[in-house]
């Protein structure tokens, strides 16, 4: 069953627009900045029109600073060792999090306030820095049952498109950032972290491309990749952190096993198919006017994906604000 089609909100016409003359520009130096400075003024401008949510965003972020001062000053010795680095990924995401208000909205773009699920998608950001220190079991099966309630929560609800463009990138920066401790511990061999680190880059520079390049959204089919080897994943970094090394090297190499066969399989399917790659971008042109008819999916890897039917966007759909 096809979902039905969905016009495009003011700021997801408005980054696509600012895409497509990125693009023209060839991604020259002075076209990221102008980029930046025009996505500056309009994360100003939304805050200025929303300022019940600026004012709520701004009390997320003191609560989360708060909670790891108190933590550095009298908690675990987790927190006592990383008060600086703790504080300031928490400055980053907060910095995101204001420039990126306008995306506190429906699909349809109906205006909402921030929810439950953002609160369990920034929490699994707040653990980063003890992920990239020592992801300890109690941390990485934190970080998972987030993953999983914020879902649940997403459903329950009306999802924003903040929350369903966050969840992905706070994915992928809690799983580099688990590697990164595993790695420094030990807890894993250093081939499957540069099997591991191999695959988030490559995750990573295939949705790059498709957006930023290729103007469309990355296929379905790479996401099942994601969805089936989590548990796998997730299994493995626990076990890590267990101090289980041989367990976990067998449970993430099965995981990465399980991602490249079936990202081979969607590449193989989608030559035959004819549309020379697995997916095809999630926006036709019904009526004049741009129009979203996927249906979302996502992978541990922190790429979103969609399925939809073989357009050619005239840029990336996605808002990244």
């Amino acid at each position: 069953m096809q979902a039905a089609a969905v016009p495009l909100t003011d700021g997801e016409r408005w980054t696509r627009a600012r895409l497509d003359e990125l693009r023209a520009a060839r991604f020259r130096p002075l076209a990221f900045g102008e980029f930046l400075a025009a996505a500056h003024r309009r994360a100003a401008e939304q805050r200025r029109s929303r300022p019940a949510l600026a004012r709520q965003a701004n009390a997320w972020s003191a609560v989360g600073a708060l909670a790891w001062l108190a933590l550095a000053a009298s908690g675990p010795r987790e927190f006592r060792d990383r008060p600086r680095s703790g504080l300031a990924c928490w400055a980053a995401t907060s910095m995101m999090l204001r420039w990126h208000l306008g995306m506190v909205e429906t699909e349809d773009g109906l205006p909402r306030r921030l929810g439950l699920a953002d609160a369990s998608t920034l929490l699994r950001a707040w653990l980063i820095p003890l992920a990239a220190r020592s992801p300890g079991p109690l941390v990485v099966a934190t970080a998972v049952a987030s993953d999983g309630l914020d879902g649940a929560l997403a459903r329950a609800g009306r999802p924003t498109r903040l929350g369903r463009d966050l969840d992905p990138i706070v994915d992928a920066a809690f799983g580099a950032a688990a590697l990164r401790g595993a790695a420094r511990t030990g807890s894993i061999g250093r081939s499957i972290v540069a099997l591991e680190a191999g695959r988030l880059a490559a995750a990573c520079l295939y949705t790059a491309r498709s957006y930023l390049i290729a103007g469309e959204a990355p296929g379905r089919a790479r996401a099942r990749a994601g969805r089936i080897a989590t548990p796998i994943r997730a299994a493995g970094m626990i076990a890590a952190g267990a101090g289980r090394r041989r367990a976990a090297g067998r449970l993430l190499c099965a995981a990465a096993g399980t991602n490249a066969a079936l990202a081979l399989r969607a590449w193989v399917d989608g030559r035959q198919a004819g549309l020379g790659a697995p997916g095809a971008p999630s926006a036709t042109f019904l009526r004049g006017g741009p129009t979203r008819d996927g249906l979302e999916q996502r992978g541990l890897c922190g790429v979103r994906i969609e399925e939809a039917r073989p357009a050619r966007l005239a840029g990336p759909e996605r808002d990244p604000r």
